[in-house]
């Protein structure tokens, strides 16, 4: 039976019978605002919690601009990264497309060197924009994932896709690849937004098939199955 690592969010947790598989590749997907990000950091801060060494990954977000916008939450990543258990790459889509041409590169280096047990790479789509033909892009993701794989640490990749614009439209190539997939939603009721979660596969799991409210208030909450239909 394989290892679960716990998300540190207690009610997804429970749907996926204790979160994601030990050195699993998973997919977040969802809208803007939908709160990706903030179950990725989550997801790391669980792994400081256990004494692991975690990496951040971003193509967009610069660093000062991260950790004033996680800070919000009650979330000190600027005091982790300075123990050393959490470190924060700003990387051009492109130095990750070198990256695959180098077989690992500095990633690699860093993972290895500081012995990662949690990756989070937020987001994956910035990199597969890069790519202009289908063939292209599916070869490079699949190559990602390759490299991914031999890191023995449990990555969470964040997707820019909104479930209901593009319904019955792939997640993307890296749909194929990932072990489980999870989407958020962030439907507009009445003057508000609300947000629902819903894993769509996991592999080897008995995970919940129904749509669960999702709350973000100083952290994440998730809770019983919603009774919604999109």
């Amino acid at each position: 039976m394989e290892k679960r690592v716990s998300t540190g969010i207690g009610g997804f947790d429970a749907m996926t019978d204790g979160g994601f598989d030990e050195n699993s590749i998973n997919l977040i997907a969802g809208g803007s605002g939908a709160g990706k990000t903030i179950f990725a950091v989550r997801f790391l801060l669980e792994g400081l919690k256990k004494g692991e060494k975690v990496l951040y990954i971003t193509f967009e977000e610069k660093k000062k601009d991260f950790y004033e916008n996680i800070a919000k939450l009650g979330w000190d990543l600027e005091k982790a990264e300075k123990t050393g258990n959490f470190i924060f790459l700003e990387y051009a889509p492109e130095k990750v497309k070198m990256m695959l041409d180098e077989g690992g590169g500095t990633i690699e280096s860093t993972v290895l060197k500081h012995g990662i047990k949690r990756l989070v790479i937020d987001s994956i789509t910035s990199f597969s924009l890069m790519f202009e033909d289908e063939l292209s892009k599916r070869q490079a993701i699949l190559n990602l994932f390759d490299i991914i794989r031999k890191w023995n640490c449990t990555t969470l990749l964040t997707v820019q896709h909104d479930p209901l614009a593009k319904k019955g439209k792939s997640v993307d190539h890296t749909e194929f690849e990932a072990d489980s997939i999870t989407l958020i939603y962030y439907v507009k009721s009445g003057e508000r937004r609300k947000r629902f979660i819903e894993v769509l596969k996991m592999r080897g799991t008995d995970h919940s098939r129904e749509i669960h409210q999702m709350l973000i208030r100083k952290g994440i909450q998730v809770g019983a199955p919603a009774n919604v239909k999109f």
